[in-house]
């Protein structure tokens, strides 16, 4: 599934990406694989290796956390409903109804290696969607962010759509017809 074809269920429809969630638990896994490896390398002062009572009380809470963060990974996504949007990530969950809401933007990513979508609220705050940074093609960045700018501009059409649909009388689910 791409990135902005959402999976309808009623009057919910959720957007998200299987390769985005797998990007995020591996990326928690890999660096936590990383950081737990030290606790079995020697001790280059002393040269001693740690005991396994040295590390354990550490290790095994660290390893319940992030498990519990590969499976929150795992369920990251964007889902909108008849009365709002909601932004269910890896650490945290938001929720903005849609009378909140005033658009949705394309901004340059911090990084300026791709781009943002955001929403901006009435009271003028913008909250980061979802980012678009392209790692390919690796040596062309213009084209990167090319590519980048392509799929935010798409994804922000398609959430816009969605709230137009639902804001206006037709789509409302108390819409009587007459």
């Amino acid at each position: 599934m791409s990135q902005g074809d959402p999976i309808t269920d009623g009057h919910r429809q959720v957007y998200s990406s299987r390769t985005r969630q797998w990007l995020l638990a591996g990326g928690l896994l890999a660096v936590y694989l990383a950081t737990v490896s030290f606790c079995w390398q020697v001790d280059p002062d002393t040269g001693m290796k740690p005991l396994p009572s040295d590390y354990l009380p550490i290790v095994i809470p660290g390893s319940i956390a992030i498990l519990y963060l590969v499976w929150r990974a795992m369920k990251a996504r964007i889902e909108t409903t008849d009365r709002g949007i909601d932004l269910i990530r890896v650490v945290g969950h938001e929720y903005f109804p849609w009378s909140a809401i005033r658009d949705f933007e394309v901004l340059p990513s911090p990084s300026r290696r791709g781009y943002t979508v955001r929403l901006r609220q009435h009271n003028e705050t913008l909250v980061i969607v979802r980012n678009e940074i392209n790692l390919r093609p690796v040596r062309d960045l213009p084209e990167r962010q090319r590519l980048a700018h392509v799929r935010a501009l798409a994804f922000r059409e398609v959430l816009e759509a969605d709230r137009l649909s639902r804001l206006s009388p037709a789509g409302s689910p108390d819409a009587t017809v007459s």
